[in-house]
Order: C-alpha cells, then structure tokens, then sequence
C-alpha cells in the first residue's frame, strides 16, 4: 500500500514538473520539444516527431523531429482531424497521435520504440493522455500570453496613435495655407494607420476639382471595390473632402484596416475639417476687418460732409444735428453759402442704411456743391440732382430732400421739396405753416414732372424747422412712434426757445424721455433755423 501511494506521489510530482516545463515555452517549437522531452522521460521513448497545423493553414508545420529521416510522412498526418492514439507499422515509429484542440488548430504527434524495447501498453496510453491534456493546457496558456502580448501592443500602439492624432491636430491647426494643410493631413493620415498610400479627393457636385496623392500619383479606378482600403468625408462650403486609405501594412504583409483605424480616420477628418473651418473663419476676420476700417473710414468721410459748424447769416441763428443709428448713416444736412450772399439748406434722408447710403449722401454732397458753383434756378437744379442721383442708384434706392434758399436782406425763403417730411415754419404768433411744394424723391424716376418751388416771407421772431422721419418716428418700448404721442406742430410751439440750440437740446431730450432704453431705430437729423427778433 505504501508502494502504492509512493508511486502517485512520485507521478504527481512529475506531472507537476512536466507542466512547469511546458509552461515555459516561448514559441511553439520550444512547446513540442519539452513535450518530447516530457515523453521521453517518462515514456522511455527514443525518437519522436511533432507537428502542427492552423486552422487558417492547411499546412504541416513540423515543430520538432528526433529522429533524422527522409521518410514521408503526410499521409498519416492528413488522414484524420479527430483525437486518436493507434499503433502504426513503421520502421521508425510505433505510435501515431493527433490532438485538435479547441481554436481547430491540431497536434501531430508521431513516437519511436521504447528504450526496453516493450510495446506500448494501456498504462502507457493513460499516461500519454494525461500528458496531451498539460500539453492542451500548456498550449491554451501559451496562446493566451500571445494574445496578452498582442492585446498590450495594439493598446500601445494605439496610445501612439492617438498621441500622433493629438500631435497631427495641433500641428494642421496652425496651417494657414490651405494646399499645404491638406497634403500634410494625407501625410500624416497615412502615418496614423499604417497604410501604404493615400488620396484626397475633393469634388463640388460631380465635378472633381482635384486629386491629391500620397506618397506617389497611382491609378485610382473602382475606389469602391477596393476590399483593402477605408474612407472618410466631409462637407465644407459646398465641396465633399473625401480620404481614400489603401492596404494597412503589417508584420504579416498587407491586411484589412480594423475598426480602430477606420475611427482614427473619422476623428482626424473632423479635424481637418475643423481646421479648414478655422483658416476660413480666420480670413473672414482678416476679411471683415478691413471692411470695418473701410467703414470706418467712410464713416469718417460722411461725418465730414456735414457741417461742423453752420455758417454765419446775419440776422439768424441756426444750430442742426446728426445722430446716426448706426457708424454710417443715411441722413445729410448743410447750409451752403453762394457768393452773392444768399444760403442754400439742405435737408435729405437715403432709403436704407449703410455704406450704400452713403455713397448716396458722397453723390448728393459732390453735385450740389459743383452745380450751385455757378448761376442757377433752385427747380432745375433739383431736376438736375434727380438725374444724376437716378443714374447713381439701384431701383431700391432714392432720396427725399428739401431745398431752401435764403435771401437775408429780403429775409425770403425759397424752397422746393423733393418727397420730403414737410418744412414748418413757425411764426412768432405761435402759428404753424407747412412748406410741402416741390415733386418727387430724387432718383425715384429720371424723369419727372417739373419740380415746383414755394416762396415765404420770415418776418422777425419766425423759425424754420427741417427734419427726417428719424425724429417722428422714433419708437418707444410699446412700439409707439414720437408722432402719435406729439405732433411736430405741437413740438414747435411747446419747444419754442430763444436760441436754435435751446430748441434742439430740448428737442433730444423729449425725444429720449419718450424712447427711454429702446434702441434707435433710424438717424436723426434736424436743423432750426431763427429769424432774430429786433
């Protein structure tokens, strides 16, 4: 009994020391020799030959041979897939096994004579199986270890392509040159996955603006029946960015792109595309600064147009206003002295803002000044300004104005109004008068009917008061307009005041009583001119 339990220990122990042996193995070669080795002790074996075979080959790989021989022995090796351990009749071996295991790979096992030359018997069997199932185990750990290993290269590798991806953004954001940002990012697109060669393809409708290759030009043809290549795209001011990846190079040759790589390519798209975003908005800010210095300048040019300050008239006192909605305006006024001593006033608005208004408010400014150089009659010289202005403007824009001229030592008034608010006069009696005479809104019409002009008297204490609709319809935050909650002729009688500034001072701060904290929402523009008491 006592032999007995001995002999298990001793056997246990072996089978022990042969796993540890088996578990050390480093390749499949160094497996198949330490199973032989395995054998060899514990079966007394003298010779043996060991193969193997993938489930993706169909291949014998002969792992490991004890014997040397010339001798053919595949037709024992491709005879069976399934476990079997039979006596075969051969100079050289005696026993014949294969093992598949469970990933349908297969071991071929083929031993020799035993070195006391006994045959194998039942116990000898029992062993030889318990020795394939360490040497399963053995190989299942061993697999395992590979796909650790393999696992904790692919995780590394794809840490470094993601710090490549990081790297690759930071670097393509800092391009400003659109054709170098895209043949970097092919570049480096390719570096990121491991592909061979690369295109960009960049189209707008069916039309293909352009091709870019890396690393050398290559056809190009049935891109969509390509088994060993990825793509990605996107959109971008109407063109279609396309990257075409073709065969993912390996330690094992050209292979299919997995999953991770067609993410990478997803994610640096995005960050192409979001670079070319960048250099696009970045230009337009280029853009739109020197358009705003345009602006300003024109801004700056308009200003000037309007009087600093009015000229001098003896016997009157005037004072005007601009305050503008925006950094240019629509609105224009100037009092213009002729040289025979007489004043020309100027009141206009341009529909519409902006610099196209402005240009307007440049055309108006330039031909009046030119054509009232010379002798001239205030109704055709409006005629004239109608003309010119029609052939300056687009059909949806046109100017309402009104034309005074002042004679001071006749103290007579001269106006025609070209679709303009109505010019008041308001009498030291307090009374009210409206100067409507005149036609129609320059450039409306190129030609028109003739304009017509009005002629008053301004006796001493009397005011006049031109306007833009930018003082009666200022808004409210109920929406109401300054009209309905105070009439002009209203205004003139409640705001008369003993000099022109008085008049307008007050007349802003009614009018931002009445608008409070809503927005301005048109230029206004005023100018009040006073008769002097005696």
């Amino acid at each position: 009994m006592n032999n007995i339990i001995e002999q298990l220990r001793l056997q246990s122990e072996a089978f022990q020391e042969s796993f540890k042996l088996l578990s050390k193995a480093k390749n499949l070669e160094d497996l198949a020799h330490h199973f032989f080795q395995i054998l060899r002790d514990n079966l007394q074996v003298e010779n043996g030959l060991i193969a193997f075979k993938n489930k993706e080959n169909s291949e014998w790989q002969q792992l490991f041979s004890g014997e040397k021989t010339n001798a053919d022995y595949q037709h024992f090796l491709d005879s069976t897939d399934e476990f079997n351990i039979i006596p075969i009749n051969d100079s050289v071996f005696n026993i014949a096994v294969k093992y598949p295991f469970a990933d349908h790979s297969t071991f071929a096992i083929l031993l020799g004579r035993k070195r006391d030359r006994t045959t194998f018997d039942e116990f000898d069997k029992i062993m030889l199986q318990f020795f394939l199932q360490q040497l399963n185990s053995a190989y299942q750990f061993y697999m395992a270890r590979q796909k650790e290993k393999q696992l904790i290269f692919a995780l590394n590798h794809r840490v470094l392509q993601l710090n490549s991806l990081i790297d690759t953004s930071i670097e393509i954001s800092r391009l400003q040159e659109t054709s170098q940002l895209l043949h970097l990012a092919l570049q480096r697109v390719l570096a990121l996955t491991n592909a061979s060669k690369g295109m960009l393809r960049i189209k707008m409708g069916k039309k293909v603006l352009e091709k870019i290759y890396f690393p050398f030009p290559f056809k190009s043809k049935n891109l969509e029946q390509d088994k060993y290549k990825i793509s990605a795209s996107f959109r971008f001011l109407n063109k279609v960015y396309r990257f075409y990846l073709f065969e993912k190079e390996s330690r094992e040759g050209i292979v299919k792109f997995d999953g991770t790589d067609q993410l990478l390519l997803d994610a640096f798209t995005r960050q192409v595309h979001v670079a070319l975003e960048n250099d696009y908005l970045y230009e337009q800010s280029l853009e739109k600064e020197r358009i705003d210095h345009e602006i300003s300048i024109a801004g700056t040019i308009q200003k000037n147009l309007i009087p600093k300050a009015l000229a001098q008239i003896e016997g009157y006192d005037q004072y005007g206003i601009n305050i503008p909605t925006k950094f240019i305006g629509g609105d224009y006024y100037d009092c213009i002295p002729l040289p025979d001593g007489r004043f020309v006033f100027i009141m206009a608005d341009v529909s519409g803002k902006g610099i196209a208004a402005s240009l307007l408010v440049s055309t108006l400014h330039a031909s009046a000044h030119a054509f009232l150089s010379g002798p001239f009659e205030l109704e055709s010289l409006v005629a004239k300004l109608n003309e010119v202005i029609f052939d300056a403007a687009t059909i949806d824009k046109y100017i309402t104005a009104v034309f005074s001229v002042l004679d001071p030592k006749k103290n007579e008034l001269l106006t025609v109004n070209a679709g303009h608010n109505p010019t008041y006069i308001l009498r030291r009696n307090k009374g009210v008068e409206q100067l409507t005479t005149g036609g129609i809104p320059l450039g409306m019409m190129r030609q028109s009917f003739p304009y017509k002009s009005s002629t008053c008297v301004l006796h001493p204490g009397d005011s006049v008061f031109y306007y833009t609709d930018g003082v009666t319809e200022a808004m409210n935050e109920g929406g109401e307009q300054y009209e309905d909650f105070k009439s002009i002729q209203e205004l003139l009688v409640s705001q008369q005041s003993s000099t022109a500034k008085n008049f307008i001072d007050n007349l802003v701060a009614d009018l931002n009583d009445f608008t409070g904290d809503t927005p301005q929402s048109d230029d206004i523009t005023a100018l009040y001119v006073m008769k002097n008491k005696i």
